[in-house]
């Protein structure tokens, strides 16, 4: 079986690796995005207009796939400020202050308890209001507020159909029945 790539691989290959480029310069890939979007279509469909239809076509397709996890974000940070401004932030995470006195404490503490709650809560934007709160712990500590984000990011529990129980740990897997 022979694959043949077409203009449109290519022209797919040329905008990720431009939108990769964009994200390494911290610049915004919107434009290239819909660059991209455009160029594909009118190589496909030949098509002005339907090239234009196919670009707010995507535009639709990102915010019904997308609109709800923007609302959770939303929500979350929306919670993290109200708790912030009313003073309950720090009561919430005074018991935490104890256990919490470095970095490497703060990011296995933080790790542990999104996991522990993700067992019970998850899918809930429980998990990453925990970090939210826990963030100006972590930061007096000194942890960074990225390696709060990679503490959500890391630490989840999987159900894998052939093994038991995975803990995810970065690009590592642990299997929790053999501990």
């Amino acid at each position: 079986m022979v694959a043949e790539l077409t203009a449109l691989h290519w022209i797919y290959v040329v905008f990720i690796g431009l939108i990769i480029g964009f994200m390494v310069m911290r610049r915004d890939t919107t434009l290239v995005c819909i660059t991209g979007i455009f160029l594909i279509a009118i190589t496909a469909t030949g098509s002005l207009s339907g090239s234009i239809s196919s670009i707010f076509n995507s535009f639709i397709y990102a915010i019904t796939e997308l609109l709800s996890t923007i609302l959770v974000i939303s929500i979350i940070v929306a919670m993290s400020k109200t708790l912030t401004a009313t003073g309950i932030n720090d009561v919430m995470i005074s018991p935490f202050t104890k256990l919490i006195r470095n970095s490497t404490l703060a990011y296995w503490t933080i790790g542990i308890l999104m996991m522990v709650i993700s067992w019970f809560f998850w899918p809930s934007p429980a998990v990453a209001l925990l970090g939210a709160v826990l963030l100006p712990v972590a930061l007096r500590a000194g942890l960074p507020a990225l390696g709060v984000a990679n503490v959500n990011k890391r630490y989840c529990l999987c159900i894998n159909k052939k093994k038991p129980l995975f803990l995810i740990k970065g690009p590592l897997f642990f299997n929790l029945s053999s501990l």
